[in-house]
């Protein structure tokens, strides 16, 4: 299973301004100094090995969309935010054709759809397009963006066979391979986030879900929805106090929360993205400083009941990665 993320920014597309364009290269110019750059292979080790991430690279600004390849013929996509656009241009790139294309969308705010009208296989009449969701008239509502006043072109512009299937929380959805599991989330309107089996491997998408004190149960359902996951993507911008302070409510959780929920999963590997569209890619970067070190700080200071000696100290082996996704990032499970 390979894990493409093609849109990993949350609300609202973002891209970096003139400014910190130029900040970069002045950033990188400093730090060049004094080494031996004469050629190109030089300078491109320099930059690969000696630069950091926010130096030679960018977060990126395209909303959610995450690509998975299981190996089936068919494409597994999950959210329709601005990066679809990036991920069909790729496709027609290849010229991949006669293609069938399953996106599971996990609710219909603006910024997990606003790529549907602008992926580019939609248009190819030898493709077909499945959209899956746990909300009802998805067909309704999809149409309804794609028409006069907020958009010029309605959606029967779309040369592609079309189709519609709607799932309830709890149903195992069997395509490209893989059993899809569906989880209803706390967020205003409704999210939905997905577990993906396919041969040996697992991941969930959890975008917009808002975990509240009832997070902190020890039957908390969300729990047992990622249990021993290989990958949690995790929708967390807004740090633990934050998510309890002034931007409590809005549907979205913490990088502490992340730790803690993927710790109890026993989940091996967590990714944090719908980044905050209002931080910098050095806010990001020192957003996940803090929670790698929160993650180490917590590996031998927990303490969990263990049967027989209660409140005994019991180290976290688990997550045993915590990254921040970025567009254009891919891992393989």
């Amino acid at each position: 299973m390979k894990v493409h993320f093609k849109g990993t920014r949350g609300s609202i597309p973002t891209a970096p301004t003139a400014q910190e364009i130029e900040d970069k290269i002045i950033n990188a110019l400093m730090a060049a100094r004094g080494n031996e750059l004469r050629s190109e292979r030089q300078i491109r080790e320099f930059v690969s090995n000696k630069l950091n991430f926010r130096t030679r690279s960018h977060w990126g600004g395209n909303t959610p969309c995450v690509h998975v390849d299981t190996g089936s013929d068919d494409y597994l996509i999950f959210d329709g935010g601005s990066g679809l656009r990036v991920l069909g241009k790729e496709l027609m790139a290849q010229k991949v054709s006669n293609a069938t294309f399953h996106i599971f969308l996990s609710h219909f705010h603006y910024d997990h759809i606003q790529g549907i009208p602008f992926f580019a296989p939609a248009y190819a009449p030898s493709n077909r397009i499945v959209f899956h969701g746990g909300h009802r008239e998805i067909e309704q509502i999809l149409r309804e963006q794609m028409r006069e006043p907020y958009f010029p072109i309605n959606f029967d512009a779309f040369g592609a066979e079309v189709s519609f299937e709607e799932h309830s929380p709890g149903d195992v959805v069997e395509v490209c391979d893989s059993k899809i599991t569906l989880f209803k989330q706390n967020h205003p309107g409704i999210s939905y986030g997905y577990r993906i089996e396919s041969h040996s491997a697992s991941m969930v998408y959890s975008t917009d879900c808002e975990h509240t004190n009832a997070a902190h149960l020890r039957d908390y359902p969300f729990i047992d929805f990622i249990r021993g996951a290989n990958l949690l993507i995790f929708d967390a911008p807004y740090t633990l106090c934050e998510s309890i302070g002034n931007r409590e409510h809005w549907g979205h959780s913490s990088n502490v929360m992340g730790v803690e929920l993927a710790a109890r999963g026993d989940v091996e590997k967590l990714a944090i993205f719908h980044h905050d569209p209002n931080a910098t890619d050095e806010d990001i970067s020192e957003f996940c400083a803090h929670t790698r070190k929160f993650l180490t700080g917590t590996r031998h200071a927990v303490r969990q009941s263990i049967p027989g000696i209660p409140g005994a100290p019991s180290p976290r082996g688990l997550p045993r990665e915590v990254l921040f996704a970025y567009d254009g990032l891919t891992m393989e499970l």
